[in-house]
């Protein structure tokens, strides 16, 4: 078998329900071969613990915060921020050149100290914080960076409704361009519309980096609003048919930083995400 697909199936499929049960078929599809029962009872307990393994490390994977590098040279760094106290987190990025220092930061769900320390330290210029979308959960820690960065917010025109629910009217947001094309710096930005889990949700792809907001997670799909089932339906549909013509057809290589949870590609979620099938 080859498990280096093995195992990257299982950390970019952990949020699919069926994961459990295509994982242990996987792995037990040779059983056949094996005549003797106290190798059978092995080979189970085998596969138990390697599920139970990549279970704890694909959950402490986005707490440890990583770094990446694009081949056009943008670095990215993530803060999984605290929501609640049952250990819910978004994912917070700063992404910047690393020659000019020029920086964004994206989705501050929560206040977030470290961030402005990060940024401190890196010595970065931050010159914009960018909305994936208007759900408090990406929004709420606006103000305090709005406090202590003089830096435009921005945010699609179809969520400010949402977004002014969380922030008041402390935050005067700053639209995306309709043209889907935004240069700052060093930096240039294209603004994907994607609703479905929101009117006016985005993805950003900066160089070969896409910053996916909650459109679309390892494994998964953003939960699609809607105030009933028919019009849920009709969102996830939506939201379903923009990542594909949208999203999908970008270079399989292309990094997929989403808004929870672990980084995948496009390439592993055009291949194994069962919303997209």
């Amino acid at each position: 078998m080859n498990f280096d697909l093995l195992l990257n199936f299982r950390l970019h499929k952990l949020k699919s329900s069926r994961a459990p049960f295509v994982f242990y078929i996987i792995l037990t599809k040779e059983w056949f071969l094996c005549y003797n029962a106290t190798m059978r009872r092995i080979l189970r307990l085998g596969v138990l613990l390697a599920w139970l393994g990549l279970n704890l490390f694909c959950q402490a994977v986005p707490e440890m915060g990583f770094f990446e590098e694009d081949s056009a040279g943008l670095e990215v760094k993530v803060f999984p921020l605290p929501l609640d106290d049952r250990g819910w987190t978004v994912n917070c990025y700063v992404a910047w050149h690393p020659d000019s220092k020029q920086a964004v930061v994206i989705d501050p769900g929560a206040p977030a100290p470290a961030v402005l320390e990060f940024i401190r330290e890196r010595r970065l210029e931050v010159l914009a914080v960018l909305n994936s979308h208007g759900h408090h959960d990406h929004v709420g820690g606006n103000a305090f960076l709005a406090k202590k960065l003089a830096v435009p917010f921005y945010l699609h025109r179809a969520d400010r409704p949402l977004a002014v629910q969380t922030t008041g009217s402390a935050i005067p947001f700053t639209f995306y361009p309709k043209e889907g094309k935004l240069v700052l710096g060093e930096l240039e930005i294209e603004v994907i519309h994607t609703p479905g889990h929101s009117p006016g949700s985005v993805c950003l792809k900066i160089g070969e980096v896409l910053f996916s907001g909650d459109t679309l997670f390892a494994g998964s799909v953003g939960k699609p609003h809607g105030s009933s089932r028919a019009e849920q339906q009709a969102n996830l549909k939506l939201e379903v048919e923009n990542i594909r013509r949208l999203l999908l057809p970008r270079s399989p290589a292309t990094r997929v930083f989403p808004g929870h949870g672990p980084a995948t590609t496009i390439g592993t979620e055009k291949a194994f995400n069962t919303f997209l099938q």
